[in-house]
């Protein structure tokens, strides 16, 4: 995309500093012809450019299906955010999942090598690690499924046995079987992502994954 667009600047928004960092930097070296600057922000909240960075026709690009994690009435709030951010003729190229095959999304989610159950399971490594807690990550499972009545695939880590947890200084009682509900990917329709607003799409030839361009009149 950069080498087909030539743009002026690109601009890094983030809010692991430094990954942010350390991607921004590659990037640079990548593109010496490129102006490159990175914001360290939490891009679920309103983010303010910096002077001297708005440019005549900006472009906001946000990528894989990340934008299927946030419920859809989180999503819309995203987009107002973005479209009160980019000024007339700007514009949004965003990545949006595509309702398939359950069996494709069982198949995802809940892949051979386990990186997704290992992804899932951190969470329960970072309350161990970073808000002093007392539990055994082994004693979780990784459960994930697609719940067709609300077109999203669910992520669970789904207590073996009763146990009890402390987190942060605080007790928590597990049954057995008994779940966490840690992350959702809603996944949609052409139609249906255009009830969040007006575009154009494009989708691959097996219909699995759409791009969206949004620009603000």
């Amino acid at each position: 995309m950069l080498e087909a667009l030539r743009p002026v600047r690109y601009l890094g928004v983030d809010i692991s500093r430094e990954f942010l960092r350390e991607s921004t930097r590659c990037l640079a070296d990548d593109y010496p012809w490129l102006e490159v600057h990175a914001i360290h922000a939490d891009f679920c909240q309103r983010v303010a450019l910096p002077p001297g960075v708005p440019c005549e026709r900006p472009v906001a690009f946000f990528p894989g299906s990340s934008i299927g994690n946030f419920a859809p009435w989180e999503a819309q709030d995203f987009l107002r955010g973005l479209h009160g951010l980019l000024p007339a003729g700007g514009g949004l190229l965003v990545g949006v999942d595509l309702i398939k095959d359950a069996r494709i999304l069982d198949a995802a989610y809940n892949d051979a090598a386990g990186l997704t159950a290992a992804f899932n399971r951190n969470l329960l490594l970072r309350m161990r690690d970073e808000f002093e807690g007392d539990l055994d990550p082994q004693r979780f499972m990784h459960r994930a499924f697609y719940n067709a009545a609300e077109s999203r695939v669910e992520m669970h880590l789904v207590s073996a046995d009763e146990q009890r947890i402390s987190v942060a200084g605080e007790q928590f009682h597990f049954s057995s079987g008994e779940t966490l509900h840690t992350e959702n990917s809603y996944k949609y329709s052409v139609a249906g992502f255009q009830t969040l607003a007006a575009h154009a799409a494009w989708t691959d030839r097996d219909a699995l994954f759409s791009l969206h361009y949004l620009e603000r009149a």
